[in-house]
Formats: C-alpha cells, sequence, structure tokens
C-alpha cells in the first residue's frame, strides 16, 4: 500500500520547529547586544522555559530567579500533552529532527530503528543521576541539557567559526582578481555583508578555548542520528525524561486501531522516539511527531476521541506506563550523590584553595554558591563584548569544567559594561548597576618586574597606566633613573595601588609584552570571597 499524504498535523509540527528554532537563533544574534549596558530582549528565555535548568538550579543553589518560574508553564503543558516541548519547541531536538530525516532520505534506514528499545531508560537514570548531585549542591545539568548543550556549542564554537568564514569570504571577493571584475563583485557584495555586520556578526572576531572539544562533542551527537533517529532525544537528553516523567500519562493520547491495521510497521520506522505507536504504546517516549499518523496507509492512528483521554488519563493500560525500577532510580540516584561529594574534595572549587587565574566575572557568587547555580550556558560569554569571558578548563577543578572565567589575554572587563550579569539565566552572576560593578573587585593586577620594561631593561613604556580606566588611576608611576652600559637613564616604573585596583584586566590586555604580559591579574582580593587575599587589614 502507498502511504498517506503528509497530515496537517505534520506540517503545523514542522512550521512550529522551524518557528521555534528561528527565534532560538534571533534571541541567540540578540545575545550580542546593541550597548555595554542594555542586552537585546529575551535573551534568557529558552532558559527560563526549561524545566531541568530550573529543578537542577533549585536543588543546588537553594535559589531560583523569577524568570525561571516559567518552567513551571512547560511543565504544566507537558502534565496535559506529553512531551510537546521535545517534538514541538525544543531546536536542539528539531536540529536532531532535521539530521534523522537526512539518514531517512538517504536510504539508510532500517525497518524498525523507530522501535522501543529498553536502553531509552538510560536518559531517565541520567536525570536520577543528576538530580541527586545537585541535592549535595553540585549542579551538573547544564553539562547535557539540551539547551545548554546547544547554546554553549553554538556560541564558543559554531558561531565564531561562521564569522571568521563570512570574514574570509567577503575578504576574498574585495581582493578578487581584477579579471573577474571585483568592482562589480563589491557592488553586489558589499550590502549583504553591511547587513550582516549590523544584524549577525559580532564586533570583533570571538575566539574560544577548549572551541574544538565543544564543537567535536556537538558534532557526535547529531551523528548519532544515523545510527538511531534523534539518539540524544532517545538515550541522553535529562530534559526529556523530565518532561517524559511529567507527561506519562497525558490528557492528549494517540489511539491505535487493531482492526484497520496491517501489521505494515510503516508508522515504527517513521517514529522519532520509539514509543511504538503501533503497539503498546509509549507516552513517555512519544514526541507528538505524528510521523505515524503520515506513515500509516490505513487511517489505524489517530488522536483518541475526549471520551477516551479521560479513560487513559485516569486508568492507563499497564503497558503505558512507566516502569523505570524503583531501585535502578535510587541507586543511579546515590551514585550522582556520591559523585557530588568526591567533587567536593577536589584541592581546587568550592572555596578550599584558590587559582590564581580563575577571575570570575563581576557579580559573581562566591565559589561555592556559583558553582551549585552555573548552568555552563555560554550567555555571559556570548554577550561579552571583548571576548574576555572563557569556558574554563580545570581552573576551578572538574565540577567547573565550561564555567566562565576571565581570560585578559583575549580580552578585559569593560569598565562601563554590565551584560553578563543582566543576561545570566540562574543568578550565579549577580545583575548589578555601573556604579556597584566599577567598585566590585574581581581581582588586583601585579606587576612582574622580570618582564616590565622600566624594570627589567631601563625601557620607558607607560601603556599600563595609560589604560587604567579607573577615576583615580589604579597605576602609578615612579620616575627612577637605572644604570645600563651607555649610562644612566631616567624611567616611570609601574605600582598597582591595591585599594584602587579592581582587577578589569585592560592593562593586562593592553601591555606590550606578549606571551606572559608584565602586568598580569590574580584573583587575590575579590570581593566575593573575603578569604582569598594577600594581605591582612
Amino acid at each position: 500500500m502507498e502511504r498517506r499524504r503528509t497530515s496537517r498535523l505534520v506540517w503545523a509540527r514542522r512550521a512550529t520547529q522551524t518557528a521555534f528554532l528561528l527565534l532560538f537563533l534571533i534571541l541567540f544574534l540578540g545575545a550580542a547586544g546593541q550597548s555595554i549596558d542594555r542586552p537585546g530582549r529575551g535573551v534568557k528565555l529558552f532558559f527560563e522555559i526549561d524545566p531541568l535548568a530550573a529543578l537542577a538550579t533549585w536543588l543546588a543553589s537553594h535559589a531560583l530567579p523569577a524568570g525561571m518560574l516559567l518552567a513551571l508553564a512547560t511543565l504544566a503543558v507537558t502534565f496535559l500533552a506529553g512531551r510537546w516541548f521535545c517534538g514541538w519547541a525544543c531546536p536542539f531536538g528539531t536540529l536532531h529532527h532535521f539530521c534523522a530525516s537526512l539518514r531517512r532520505r538517504g536510504g539508510a534506514a532500517q525497518h524498525g530503528s523507530g522501535a522501543y528499545s529498553p536502553w531509552q531508560k538510560s536518559k531517565y537514570y541520567l536525570l536520577a543521576a543528576c538530580l541527586g548531585g545537585a541535592l549535595a549542591g553540585v549542579n551538573l545539568a547544564g553539562w547535557l541539557d539540551p539547551i545548554c548543550f546547544f547554546f554553549r556549542s553554538l556560541a564558543t564554537s559554531i558561531y565564531p567559526a561562521f564569522q571568521d568564514a563570512v570574514t574570509r569570504v567577503f575578504s576574498w571577493i574585495y581582493d578578487a582578481d581584477p579579471g573577474i571584475g571585483p568592482a562589480r563583485l563589491t557592488a553586489l557584495s558589499e550590502p549583504v555583508y553591511a547587513f550582516l555586520r549590523s544584524h549577525a556578526l559580532a564586533a570583533r572576531q570571538p575566539q574560544y578555548f577548549g572551541n574544538v572539544p565543544i564543537a567535536a562533542l556537538l558534532a557526535g551527537a547529531l551523528a548519532l542520528n544515523f545510527l538511531r533517529p534523534r539518539f540524544w532525544c532517545r538515550f541522553l537528553c535529562p530534559l526529556g525524561a523530565l518532561l517524559g516523567v511529567a507527561g506519562k500519562n497525558p490528557l492528549v493520547r494517540l489511539e491505535h486501531s487493531a482492526e484497520a491495521c496491517n501489521d505494515c510497521r510503516l508508522c515504527q520506522s517513521d517514529c522519532q522516539g520509539g514509543a511504538n505507536p503501533n503497539a503498546a504504546w509509549k507516552p513517555a517516549e512519544c514526541l507528538y511527531c505524528f510521523n505515524c499518523q503520515s506513515a500509516c496507509p490505513n487511517a489505524a492512528i489517530h488522536i483518541a476521541r475526549p471520551a477516551a483521554w479521560l479513560r487513559g488519563f485516569f486508568r492507563p493500560p499497564k503497558s503505558e506506563r512507566l516502569d523505570l525500577g524503583r531501585r535502578r532510580v535510587l541507586t543511579y540516584g546515590a551514585a550522582g550523590l556520591s559523585a557530588a561529594f568526591v567533587f567536593h574534595t577536589q584541592p581546587l572549587g568550592r572555596a578550599r584553595s584558590f587559582h590564581a587565574g580563575l577571575v570570575r566575572p563581576p557579580g559573581a557568587l562566591p565559589e561555592d554558591a556559583f558553582l551549585s547555580a552555573c548552568l555552563r550556558c555560554g550567555e555571559c560569554m556570548k554577550v561579552c563584548p571583548t571576548n574576555a569571558i572563557q569556558p574554563a578548563a580545570l581552573e576551578p577543578g572538574l565540577e567547573g569544567v565550561w564555567t566562565p572565567v576571565l581570560k585578559m589575554t583575549l580580552g578585559y572587563c569593560e569598565y562601563e559594561c554590565t551584560l553578563c550579569g543582566q543576561v545570566c539565566p540562574s543568578g550565579a552572576i549577580r545583575p548589578m548597576e555601573v556604579a556597584a560593578k566599577q567598585s566590585t573587585r574581581i581581582g588586583i593586577a601585579y606587576v612582574d618586574r622580570g618582564r616590565c620594561l622600566p624594570y627589567a631593561f631601563a625601557r620607558p613604556c607607560v601603556v599600563c597606566e595609560e589604560h587604567c580606566p579607573t577615576p583615580k588611576k589604579a597605576i602609578w608611576l615612579e620616575e627612577t633613573r637605572l644604570a645600563t652600559p651607555a649610562g644612566s637613564v631616567a624611567v616611570k616604573q609601574p605600582h598597582v595601588d591595591p585599594d584602587l585596583c579592581i582587577g578589569c584586566g585592560v592593562c593586562e590586555n593592553k601591555c606590550v609584552v606578549k606571551g606572559d604580559p608584565a602586568i598580569r591579574v590574580s584573583s587575590a582580593g575579590e570581593t566575593r570571597n573575603p578569604r582569598n587575599r594577600v594581605w591582612l587589614q
């Protein structure tokens, strides 16, 4: 039998997926901000409607930003309509859906690849481990949360590569050989490039440490769709698991007519969630993509009538129930809890010892609370106008991988900027007024006299003092004479006033000594942690 034509529900789902993905990308570009004191509107929306981000933040930090209460709306609709968010709204899910469709079009799909697998329970156990760790204050949900994963990958890997590619293409057009008519090409390309500069490209080429591993993880997650459709959503996604638990017995239900079914299993091969639409339907796995309804040549699958909704809602068949095994859930939850205590005993992080290079953005909570609240989403990294905020490696310990840290060799903390606190969805970086930010110390600069030109080589240099942004210069110069083979010379040697320095890093970034600059910012003296200091007072 021939397949039926694509149903209206499938076209509605595709349109909705496209709209949500475009909205996500528009808000992503808006995170660049139009000024250093006001980001684009709504840039936190997808994080605020993410129930996993809200739950993990609340369990780990015992606090929840007001904006994240929007996640309750997502849960409410899921309770009634199942995993609608996964199938209709999640931008990362849409990307997986697209990759899975490429697999099918390429002829690589195997009969039964859409069938349910017991391994799909693994995402629920990952969720139990994440929530178990959160109970001990370790918020690791951001590593696997699809919104955080996707945004972080775009911000630190895909978007910088996109900007570099665009810049190189238009540079090639501008510098093209006269034989192919560069003037004509430029006349066509310049309006396009001007539009991209105004709406899509950052003011400067962004660069991030660790961007290659992050890109590799994204590529690997997408490549798994060629093994099983929406592999991530089926087997790994903790947000999908949370929504599966919330929507395990939805009001809106699929109904299968055994009389009309000829067991062709076309619905199963097209199922994106592995929900067994032709047999024992599993609502906790169903993404409501309605591919099964379109694929069925006999119209054997349809949305149940209201009377069946209520009957199934109050008395679901045993085959539809989500059976995870209480002991297994408790075991994985205990494993996450135990791992959290292992993280707590690392030498770095959790305010037990301090890393000089671990300079957090202004407004960051004390380290213990910061690690509990941070989602590692990359919002602050994307919005930073100087590219100073970078994903951390092991400076804060394993628990703090991909949390934001300032690298002054790449950028500096702009004196008038408060964007990072405004876009942080979890409250790990508090929003601050400009005046409060300018009085917040994130570290203190110190002069390396073995590398500083006036000290080590008797050469004049006042670059650090000239660029210091504080109203009363935190760097002052002492004029002195030094002996050289050619005789004595007068130089101005820089000194740092620790009472005025806020650790913004402009001096380090502008230092003419490359490699290890002759003046560097240490986290010592940061306002957020009075114990991290280098002198008694």
